[in-house]
């Protein structure tokens, strides 16, 4: 059976060859190139990646740079999808929050996209997971 996974802003850092845990993101990669894992690249993760890449004094031009190269190393492995991001969504991740306060602004995006489409969290922040699981549980 193929694992639906979605990722996030961490594993588009990863890409990155001098991030820690690029092996990482390459092995989910690898993944997908064998048909074991079906990616799912969170519909904010872009967003997100952008916003840290400009408080970090990044112009525009880094940043399109940067994600035209996220989508052209993803798409040598697959053709990722991007789960739908409706009003519904942003409500749930709202709720999230105030049921988990630990839970940050996007990552509770990022969770409710995963439980809201019935997709496997399968990124690296734990705190996520952590709420997926408790979740889906319920």
């Amino acid at each position: 059976m193929v694992l639906r996974a979605l990722v996030e802003t961490g594993f588009i850092l990863a890409l990155n060859p001098r991030d820690r845990h690029h092996k990482w993101a390459i092995k989910v990669l690898e993944e997908v190139k064998r048909g074991e894992v079906e990616l799912y690249i969170s519909p904010v993760a872009p967003v997100e990646l952008s916003l840290i890449m400009r408080a970090r004094g990044h112009g525009d031009e880094d940043v399109c740079k940067v994600l035209k190269a996220t989508e052209s190393i993803v798409r040598r492995y697959s053709k990722p999808q991007y789960p739908q991001l409706g009003l519904g969504e942003l409500a749930y991740a709202a709720e999230l929050r105030m049921k988990y306060v630990e839970l940050a602004f996007f990552d509770s995006i990022h969770a409710a996209v995963t439980i809201a489409n019935d997709l496997t969290y399968y990124d690296l922040d734990e705190i996520i997971k952590s709420v997926v699981v408790s979740e889906v549980r319920r």
